[in-house]
């Protein structure tokens, strides 16, 4: 008669401890199946992009970006957690560029010949080896965290509340801003300030889940 409540207290803490631990972290468990998948919603776009960027298409991209999301998986059950060594961001950027070499390798080897087209394996060969790419990628991965936050941050206004947080990194003064809309100066200010505090916050979320191993404070 009396297990309800101590069921449910139990359902909160469970749910408290999630709120503590990363999604990267409860994915690399291995055994949170659903935070691997919410985790893959996050990355695979971000993994198809810089595919892309090396010159893979069509049906190649597909088998690469499994192969990437294969090795992810695997990597994060030994992924070293040292905060002395690389950043997870980093870790993450040459395991892409590592496996889209592979894949490139493979096809080369293949009775076939290469499946890249001429235009496109020479691309990703001369990406492989560009020293900077590791940079490139985790810039990248800076401006797709950006992105996400924004459309994050945007569902929560209303409004003129977006469009002058838009037109002001856009360059726009706030004079014009307030002329364009027909709002005032001093409105223009406050949504501005409210649109980049959401802005900042989500990035921080995002960067949270997304980037760095929780900590779970001990009981």
């Amino acid at each position: 008669m009396h297990s309800e409540p101590a069921a449910q207290s139990t359902l909160h803490s469970v749910d408290a401890l999630r709120t503590r631990v990363s999604l990267l972290q409860r994915a690399s468990d291995g055994s949170d199946h659903l935070a691997w998948e919410e985790l893959l919603k996050f990355y695979s776009p971000f993994i198809a992009k810089v595919l892309q960027s090396m010159g893979f298409r069509g049906a190649d991209l597909d088998d690469a970006r499994q192969q990437v999301s294969l090795a992810l998986w695997k990597g994060l059950q030994s992924y070293d957690r040292d905060p002395d060594r690389a950043k997870f961001r980093t870790w993450f950027a040459r395991l892409i560029k590592n496996t889209a070499i592979n894949q490139i390798r493979s096809n080369q080897r293949k009775p076939s010949g290469p499946s890249l087209d001429d235009e496109h394996k020479e691309v990703a060969l001369e990406l492989s080896d560009d020293p900077e790419l590791d940079q490139r990628v985790e810039q990248e991965w800076q401006e797709y965290v950006v992105d996400l936050a924004m459309e994050r941050a945007t569902a929560v206004f209303s409004g003129n509340a977006v469009e002058v947080f838009r037109l002001s990194l856009a360059g726009k003064s706030v004079e014009d801003i307030s002329a364009e809309l027909g709002i005032k100066v001093n409105t223009v200010y406050i949504l501005k300030h409210r649109v980049k505090a959401v802005l900042l916050k989500e990035i921080q979320k995002l960067k949270n889940d997304l980037e760095s191993f929780g900590h779970v404070p001990a009981a």
